[in-house]
């Protein structure tokens, strides 16, 4: 596999940076670049590092077995931890990933603390990133470095996958940015293809043990943004909660690079706790969402809608009766 230069265009009144990506193996029907691309002309798309690109592809890679060739430099610090990144996956899931040798071009380490300011968080509107959120507010975060700014909602990613733009990525944005900015926190829209290369290559048990990979890679892609990015989880420190997943306390953390720190949020609660300390917030009441099925919104109110039948709907609402 080989990973091109970063191209950064603006197309449409979006940014875009792109970069050719070639498997050594034909048989895949796949893009030729890995794009990220959000709206507006602010600078906040990165293009001189291959970090996002290298981030997103090593997973794929793995699944592979090909060996990795990145033509732009790639931040030091991450090189180091993606070796341990690697280490970690091929010990957990050794049938389905295997350990790839990594060739760069350049390996430059932070010579200066260059760190932007913006703290962001991974968000789709469920109790892990609504909690992630929460908790990281300057009422309930007294340190100034790890405030939270911004939240970032992926299109391209889990059930928010628009990249025809029909309307949906469209109708969350518009649902939950007033929401968050009620807390003072400015949501983001990131739209990247890297869900095509997984859902041809990975299967879905592949896609989730490595989906950490694909929010790590966002968070990358804005590095002139964030300093630091939280990326919500769902487990606490208990021993029986912290079994292998593909974004956890043990793993995500090994895909900072020298400028940004990747941080697994949401440890410091469990699912029915991050509930009840979220149960009166009136923006949460009205947006919450954790139905299976794919996003649905009220005509009316624009609120998103819940089946409330679901298993994951079920057990919610038994929490929130208790």
């Amino acid at each position: 596999m080989r990973i091109g230069l970063p191209c950064k265009s603006e197309v449409n009144g979006r940014q875009l940076v792109s970069a050719q990506v070639s498997i050594d193996a034909e048989r895949f029907d796949v893009p030729e670049t890995l794009d990220f691309s959000v709206a507006g002309s602010e600078p906040a798309l990165c293009a001189d590092r291959a970090d996002p690109f290298l981030v997103s592809m090593v997973p794929v890679a793995m699944k592979l077995g090909e060996d990795i060739h990145v033509e732009a430099p790639v931040s030091a610090r991450l090189a180091y931890g993606l070796d341990a990144y690697q280490r970690i996956l091929t010990t957990w899931w050794p049938d389905s990933f295997s350990q790839v040798s990594i060739h760069y071009r350049s390996r430059p380490s932070r010579t200066d603390d260059r760190r932007p300011d913006g703290v962001g968080c991974t968000f789709s509107g469920g109790v892990d990133s609504w909690h992630a959120v929460f908790e990281s507010l300057p009422r309930n975060c007294d340190q100034p470095g790890f405030q939270v700014t911004h939240a970032l909602m992926i299109n391209g990613f889990d059930q928010v996958s628009d990249l025809e733009r029909q309307g949906l990525a469209d109708q969350m944005f518009s649902t939950y940015r007033p929401a968050l900015a009620q807390w003072g926190v400015e949501l983001l829209m990131l739209e990247t293809n890297g869900r095509l290369f997984k859902n041809e290559i990975l299967s879905r048990s592949e896609s989730i043990r490595s989906y950490g990979a694909s929010l790590s890679a966002s968070a990358h892609a804005l590095a002139a943004l964030f300093g630091r990015f939280g990326q919500a989880g769902h487990a606490t420190y208990g021993l029986n909660e912290l079994k292998p997943k593909g974004s956890h306390a043990a793993l995500d953390h090994h895909l900072s690079s020298d400028q940004l720190q990747i941080i697994y949020a949401g440890t410091s609660a469990g699912r029915a706790t991050k509930l009840e300390l979220l149960v009166d917030e009136p923006i949460v009441q009205k947006t919450l969402r954790v139905c299976f099925h794919p996003p649905k919104f009220d005509p009316q109110s624009g609120n998103v809608i819940n089946c409330c039948e679901c298993e994951k709907c079920v057990r919610t609402i038994a929490c929130l009766l208790i």
